[in-house]
């Protein structure tokens, strides 16, 4: 009898850990404009150069753009969408991305994404450099779309509309290359926080190892988390995780694009603290 408890405490702790490692989310390029390499950063780090990339976990403060030969590492002279990936642990804490022409970025090719898997369609596109659906001042909060749905992808397009591609339903084949990513035991409303210079700071707080760099446009990428769980094996172990199971997912709502107050922003925005300091930080930085 005892031995039976035991089994079947630690079959639900088992389950309870493959629920903490279920997050997953896939960032998708599609280039129409013929020309350019796609750029995925995050850390300082580049994840990828067009192949899909996929983290097993929340991604975080990352930032792409297509790089046309006048770009700088971080996006400079270019247009660039600021993401942040994550599964809503609270209302307003969800995925939250974004199109950026804050100098020093600029207009380069049209640029535009769109959440897939959940929350299809809901992105935006900037066909010039004066759209009304990217930021060109820090304030510009309302250009945000969010997804309060788990597990959501995000596909970027150049030259052209994410928001209408097939790209939103093609499946991407082939090899695929590790990178490990340590994992952060909660995820407050500072994570996911992401600014331009956070590529550099995010990687000291997410330190990321390559284990195989090697990749190819037709190759995806694939991004592991290693999660613990610790718990003794008890009867309220098991009532625990069987209430934690039960818990209701957060909806999405169609188009929803919040304006931030800049009285909360210190809380909600997802967007970065841009300011001049930061610009010649990055820019002394390479």
């Amino acid at each position: 009898m005892q031995l039976s408890f035991v089994v079947s405490v630690v079959a639900v702790l088992a389950g309870a850990s493959s629920l903490v490692r279920a997050e997953q989310h896939t960032i998708r390029f599609e280039n129409k404009c013929g020309k350019g390499t796609p750029q995925l950063i995050q850390g300082g780090k580049v994840l990828s150069t067009g192949e899909d990339f996929t983290s097993n976990g929340a991604f975080a403060a990352g930032i792409a753009y297509l790089q046309t030969g006048e770009c700088g590492f971080n996006g400079e002279n270019c247009a660039i969408v600021e993401m942040t990936l994550v599964n809503p642990t609270s209302p307003g804490a969800g995925s939250s991305t974004d199109i950026s022409l804050i100098s020093p970025h600029a207009f380069n090719v049209e640029t535009s994404f769109s959440y897939f898997g959940s929350c299809t369609g809901q992105g935006a596109t900037c066909s010039s450099g004066s759209c009304k659906t990217a930021f060109f001042q820090p304030n510009d909060n309302q250009v945000q779309v969010q997804c309060e749905n788990n597990d959501v992808n995000l596909l970027i397009t150049f030259c052209g509309d994410a928001t209408t591609s097939s790209a939103l339903t093609d499946k991407s084949s082939g090899s695929s290359s590790q990178v490990s990513i340590p994992v952060v035991s909660s995820h407050s409303s500072s994570a996911a926080v992401h600014t331009s210079s956070a590529v550099h700071t995010s990687a000291a707080a997410h330190p990321t190892t390559i284990a195989a760099a090697s990749t190819h446009a037709a190759s995806s990428v694939v991004v592991s988390s290693s999660p613990s769980l610790v718990a003794e094996p008890s009867a309220t172990s098991a009532a625990t995780v069987a209430s934690s199971a039960a818990t209701s997912r957060p909806s999405c709502k169609a188009g929803s694009r919040r304006r931030r107050s800049m009285e909360s922003s210190g809380k909600l925005r997802r967007h970065h603290a841009r300011n001049a300091e930061a610009a010649a930080h990055r820019g002394a930085s390479f």
